[in-house]
């Protein structure tokens, strides 16, 4: 059995055995599975960004065309040297070609060309993915979990120590708990940090991190996510409304904090349209003036209007009376008014 040990992994990927063709990254930390898959590509060939020895794939590819795996593992590379062929699934969908493959690498029936990186999320022991991989003398299962405060104690300090910049104590224990969950977005927390405390040769070697500094970047991040949500719903983009949503609360933001930004965007369009629609009817709302953001309120204004805004006020209103119902799931609920009013939007907007 091939299931690489979690101390074994950093050695593993960085320097890959030569008798493993294939590689399935998993677990319920999706930034974590991006990294490792990314650090076992750098060592697997020499430019994971050359489209001449990398092939990227995703399951809906799979389910296109299944045969386009056999297809990309065993070409042969333009440029000679080693290629690669990365997967990227959603979970145990699309698995079919995959398990195929890896049964016909171990009986020999095949060779590959392209070593294998499959990254996918949380797997249970009975998958086929990981009944296939981890019993695989030719293959790997690595799996990825989510940091701890500690593992990602030493992250933090690596990245801020970069830069001469050191975490307070009471900023460390308010602030590395949150990060917890996903590596992906614990390292852009940090990278914010240090691009708010300035990079080393653009301070006067101040390198303390404070609580204050901490607070101030939740503010800044909170204020983004509720700008970026408001705008993708009440512009109609099902999609990436659904994407700001869940970052933000992945980043703490608290649902009800969404609900009530909506309701204020709502009030302001109201308002500004009751003034007359001009630039200081706009202004009086303490709306967005200057800039994109203020072309897209104006936006807004054109097909958020009488019965159409009414009905949105209500469903925010709804949304809010079922949220203060005890034991009501708050995420669930103001998800759901997020995705109902983007799909309104899109289809004022034709």
């Amino acid at each position: 059995m091939v299931k690489i040990a979690p101390r074994d992994v950093d050695a593993r990927i960085t320097q890959p055995a030569a008798d493993f063709q294939a590689y399935l990254i998993y677990g319920p930390d999706r930034g974590l599975v991006n990294e490792r898959a990314s650090r076992l590509g750098c060592a697997l060939v020499d430019d994971p960004d050359d489209p001449f020895c990398v092939t990227q794939l995703t399951d809906d590819d799979l389910k296109a065309d299944p045969a386009c795996l056999a297809d990309a593992v065993v070409a042969m590379s333009l440029t000679g040297g080693r290629r690669l062929v990365r997967v990227r699934l959603s979970g145990e969908t699309g698995n079919g070609p995959i398990v195929a493959l890896l049964s016909e690498l171990e009986s020999g029936q095949i060779g590959f060309e392209a070593n294998l990186v499959v990254e996918s999320g949380d797997l249970t022991p009975r998958g086929k993915l990981r009944k296939a991989f981890e019993p695989a003398k030719k293959a790997a299962a690595i799996a990825c979990y989510a940091d701890t405060s500690q593992s990602l104690a030493q992250i933090a300090d690596d990245m801020l120590g970069a830069e001469g910049l050191k975490l307070s104590v009471d900023a460390r224990n308010a602030w590395l708990p949150r990060l917890e969950g996903d590596r992906g977005l614990a390292r852009g927390e940090i990278e914010k940090l240090i691009l708010y405390k300035g990079l080393t040769s653009q301070r006067n070697g101040e390198g303390a991190v404070d609580e204050a500094d901490i607070a101030a970047i939740a503010a800044e991040q909170g204020e983004a996510d509720l700008n970026a949500i408001i705008g993708t719903v009440l512009d109609g983009n099902i999609g990436g409304a659904d994407n700001a949503y869940a970052r933000a609360l992945s980043g703490g933001v608290s649902p009800v904090a969404v609900l009530r930004a909506l309701q204020r965007r709502i009030d302001q369009l109201g308002a500004a349209q009751a003034a007359g629609g001009n630039e200081i009817a706009i202004a009086r709302t303490g709306a967005p003036r200057f800039g994109p953001a203020a072309s897209q309120f104006k936006r807004q204004m054109s097909f958020w209007s009488g019965r159409r805004l009414d009905a949105a006020r209500q469903f925010a209103f709804d949304t809010e009376r079922a949220v203060k119902k005890s034991g009501s799931p708050a995420n669930a609920l103001v998800g759901d008014l997020v995705l109902r009013l983007a799909r309104g939007a899109a289809k004022l907007r034709g």
